[in-house]
Formats: structure tokens, sequence, C-alpha cells
């Protein structure tokens, strides 16, 4: 963390607000993808990301040098993204897919390709217990590292490494059972 970080720290949790934007700004992007793909619904992922940020700066002044402020971040998001999840699940809600995002350059039948491929992974990992999804999300769209989800999500790196398996296998059985022509062209690509 740079010095001017820690001084953006201080000044934002003593209550200097531009302090705050400045913090959280060039994670925002970041912290609302997040969001959405854990929760799959655009307006659950905008409350998640501003509840995020709320807590944020509620907890700031709690936050201790030498911590990872990105970590301390995601980690909120991750956990208010799962608790959203089972409140939904309690109220039997079906989220709304999220809009697949355009792959620049690509030629048609690529962007085609992507594009169902997206949207089949996001019906693989609905039935996704929360943390599995959690998980899943964070390795597969994040690229983090288990070590990396596990100091996040407060957990031991097994336990992440587990989840993930255990995610991995049951969209594998997903897209075998229910797209299986796409997991074809997929092959017929490499």
């Amino acid at each position: 963390m740079s010095e001017s970080e820690r001084r953006l720290i201080v000044r934002a949790a003593a209550g200097d607000r531009r302090a705050f934007d400045a913090l959280v700004r060039p994670r925002w992007e970041r912290i609302y993808r997040i969001a959405l793909r854990i929760v799959g619904e655009r307006e659950d992922a905008q409350d998640v990301a501003q509840r995020a940020c709320l807590r944020l700066w509620q907890t700031l002044a709690r936050f201790r040098p030498g911590e990872d402020l990105d970590g301390w971040i995601y980690r909120m998001v991750t956990n208010l993204a799962i608790d959203t999840l089972r409140r939904r699940r309690t109220r039997r809600e079906e989220p709304v897919l999220p809009e697949v995002r355009e792959h620049a350059g690509a030629l048609p039948e690529n962007r085609l390709l992507a594009a169902e491929l997206e949207r089949a992974l996001q019906v693989a990992t609905e039935q996704l217990p929360p943390r599995q999804k959690a998980v899943f999300v964070l390795a597969r769209v994040e690229g983090l590292e288990p070590v990396e989800i596990a100091r996040m999500l407060g957990v031991a790196p097994s336990t992440v490494r587990n989840h993930l398996f255990q995610a991995r296998a049951h969209v594998a059985r997903v897209l075998a059972r229910r797209f299986p022509g796409l997991l074809g062209r997929l092959e017929d690509r490499r």
C-alpha cells in the first residue's frame, strides 16, 4: 500500500468524503462485477455494492495499517452477496441473467459462442450453494487463487479448494447434461 493511500484511509476514516471517494472510485467496477457475478441480477448487485461501500465507510476507522484493503473490501462484497443469495433462496426468487459482455474484436461466431458459454455458466451456477458460487466466481471471474479467496472469506484454503472442486464438478455435470452441443463446439475450436 502506498503512502498516499494510507493518508487517504486516515482522512476517510476521519470522515473526509472526498478521500473515501478516492479510495472507492478505482475499485468500484470490480466491487460491482463481483456482486453481479455472485447475485446474478443488476439491481441486487448495485444494492450489494452500495451496502459494501456503506459498510466500508462505517468501519474504516477499524482498518489497521498493513492489512489488505482490497481483500477487506472484496470480503465485504462477497459476504453481502452470499447473504443476498441466501435471502433470495428463502423467498424462492428467480434471478435475471446478467447481460453478456461483448468480446471486442472477436469474430461474430466467437462472440456468439462466448455469449452462449457465459449464459450456460450462469445457468449452471444458479443452483450452487451461495458460498460455493462465491468461490467459483472469485476463482473463475476474478482469477483469484484459493489462498487469496480463503483470506477474503476467512476460511482455510483447503475449504476453498473443496468448494471450488465441488462447484466445478456441478458446473461440468450441468453443462454436459443441459448444453452438450455447446461443449462439442468448444472442443472443435481448440
